[in-house]
């Protein structure tokens, strides 16, 4: 038929593989020069054994989306992509219910091999994992060493660093009426001694279980810092100095009552405190830390475990 030759004809010069198939019957009733070269089964006439080897209908078929979409939406195309397992090669399909010029109904179809774009895809795909993956393990790693900065490597607590940077910051906020800063320096009774008889191990235990015992007793916002060896000191805020009294001597308290035990003998433990509220002269957390830190050897004079303070 001269109509059906010259429209296939125009449809052989398309660069991509094109074919049609009856949507009633699912007979191939065009391949264009493309698609023919590359047929599994020229003698076939089903599309799914001629165009592309399989033994059923094709898992991507879009013969029935049309006919829906057609009598639904009067919409009667469709763009999809497959994987063919037969070539291994990614397709997209560019499907469309035509009228053939011998009066059938059939799926006109290009094919585009998009496999090169899907390995590309693929790869940045994997780049990307990769990147998400590095970018975890760097904010990982940063986050490991933001703490290491900050804390005491030994106790878990705010470094001399940390300590200073947030007292700091702390001391030369505007606190509101009526509260007020007030600095305790800490400091465990004879420790030296606990180090020589008992060895470093259980010195380190014992400054764990001292700082652990302790920070069960701060609220949130308290500083709880090591600033070398024995020595502690804490920063709160507080409108009533007797809640601060009452807060310190609980933790002198608790920390006499630690049961240690080595060797099943018991390491005794006490703590001498030293604290000062911040005045009006003060110029620096420095001014106020000395005047604790007074108190602090007040306490230890006078027979240790004890707290000082100005009255």
């Amino acid at each position: 038929m001269q109509e059906n030759r010259l429209f296939e004809a125009l449809l052989d010069v398309i660069p991509f593989a094109a074919y049609a198939v009856d949507v009633e019957t699912y007979e191939v009733v065009y391949a264009n020069k493309m698609m023919s070269e590359s047929l599994f089964a020229p003698r076939e006439e089903f599309c799914w054994k001629k165009v592309f080897g399989q033994e059923e209908i094709c898992s991507w078929c879009k013969v029935p989306d049309l006919k829906q979409r057609s009598r639904q939406y009067k919409n009667e195309k469709l763009i999809s992509s497959f994987f063919d397992e037969a070539t291994d090669k990614w397709f997209q399909a560019f499907d469309e219910l035509i009228s053939w010029p011998d009066g059938r109904t059939v799926k006109y179809t290009i094919l585009v091999d998009i496999s090169e774009q899907k390995e590309i895809q693929a790869s940045m795909i994997k780049t990307h994992a990769k990147l998400a993956i590095q970018s975890k393990k760097l904010q990982q790693a940063n986050k490991k060493l933001k703490y290491l900065s900050e804390k005491d490597y030994l106790t878990g607590i705010d470094n001399r660093r940390s300590y200073f940077k947030k007292g700091i910051e702390l001391f030369e906020a505007s606190l509101d009426e009526p509260y007020d800063l007030y600095v305790a320096m800490l400091d465990l009774d004879r420790f030296k001694s606990i180090n020589d008889t008992y060895g470093h191990n259980i010195g380190d235990e014992v400054l764990k279980e001292f700082t652990q015992t302790i920070e069960l007793l701060l609220d949130e916002n308290d500083i709880f810092g090591r600033l070398g060896g024995e020595e502690f000191s804490i920063i709160l805020v507080s409108d009533n100095q007797d809640d601060v009294i009452a807060k310190l001597e609980t933790i002198k308290n608790k920390i006499k009552a630690i049961d240690l035990k080595v060797d099943d003998k018991s390491v005794n433990v006490s703590v001498s405190i030293g604290f000062d509220k911040k005045i009006a002269t003060d110029k620096s957390l420095d001014i106020l830390l000395e005047r604790a830190d007074k108190y602090l050897y007040e306490a230890k004079n006078e027979g240790r475990d004890k707290l000082k303070f100005r009255v």
